[in-house]
């Protein structure tokens, strides 16, 4: 089949799967959530049944990408569903890799840009399940603290957006703040891609020939509690463990 050909359909069924993702979102959140409710006893903190739910459909989602070879994934899938109650750092080349993980990792959820709290289709689920970048520090580790409370895994980016093939972007003190808060180890994660689909100077639609290989491994595990009793100070607590992440996540 031409080269040129098969790009096209790659590119279809890309655009075609992403309607699906957006469409499902609205269902979950206006139908399946609340028929949900009816029939599962609420809680204090609903956000662990609603990531369950959400962690079904996301695994659709990457089911379909690898059934129509758009993606492939290298990971230990039973080492990563085994993680729990952590804070999640991991590197960031695309915009799936919070999709794959969520599909993977149980009971997780993560900080998302503020600007999807307008979007018509997630910012309802945005509202339940995650938390929006942009708040005072006070409040989005207060909401971020009960999460962990509540025995779920946080997933943070700590150089904050996507980055480039074979960039080392800057990290920020988010992850440290927040282990130091809730006192909760931090899993280190890696993930490559072999290609630029859904890079962030990418259109997202261009899914090449090939299927796009995602390589996801587990670093490391961070003891936080060892990390406060080395550097009492909290400056100096975040400085070390910002460069501890960033030396896990990058080397």
């Amino acid at each position: 089949m031409n080269k040129n050909l098969i790009k096209l359909i790659r590119s279809l069924l890309v655009c075609l799967f992403f309607i699906i993702f957006g469409l499902g979102a609205l269902v979950i959140r206006y139908f399946v959530f609340p028929v949900q409710n009816i029939f599962i006893k609420s809680t204090d903190f609903n956000k662990l049944k609603y990531s369950e739910t959400l962690q079904k459909s996301w695994y659709f989602m990457i089911l379909l990408l690898k059934i129509s070879k758009i993606i492939k994934i290298n990971a230990d899938v039973e080492k990563l569903k085994n993680i729990k109650n952590k804070i999640i750092v991991s590197t960031h080349p695309s915009f799936l890799d919070i999709v794959i993980l969520i599909s993977i990792i149980p009971h997780s959820t993560c900080f998302v840009a503020q600007k999807l709290t307008k979007n018509p289709f997630f910012r309802g689920i945005v509202k339940l399940l995650f938390i929006p970048e942009g708040q005072n520090s006070e409040k989005w580790t207060a909401d971020a603290c009960e999460i962990l409370d509540n025995e779920m895994n946080i997933i943070i980016f700590p150089m904050g957006g996507r980055h480039k093939q074979n960039e080392t972007p800057k990290i920020r003190r988010g992850a440290s703040l927040l282990a130091l808060k809730s006192k909760k180890n931090i899993i280190a994660l890696k993930i490559d891609s072999n290609s630029d689909f859904l890079r962030s100077h990418k259109p997202f639609y261009e899914a090449g020939s090939e299927p796009t290989i995602y390589d996801i491994s587990y670093v490391s595990e961070i003891n936080v509690e060892e990390f406060i009793k080395k550097y009492p100070d909290e400056v100096t607590f975040k400085t070390e463990l910002t460069k501890e992440i960033g030396r896990k996540i990058y080397s």
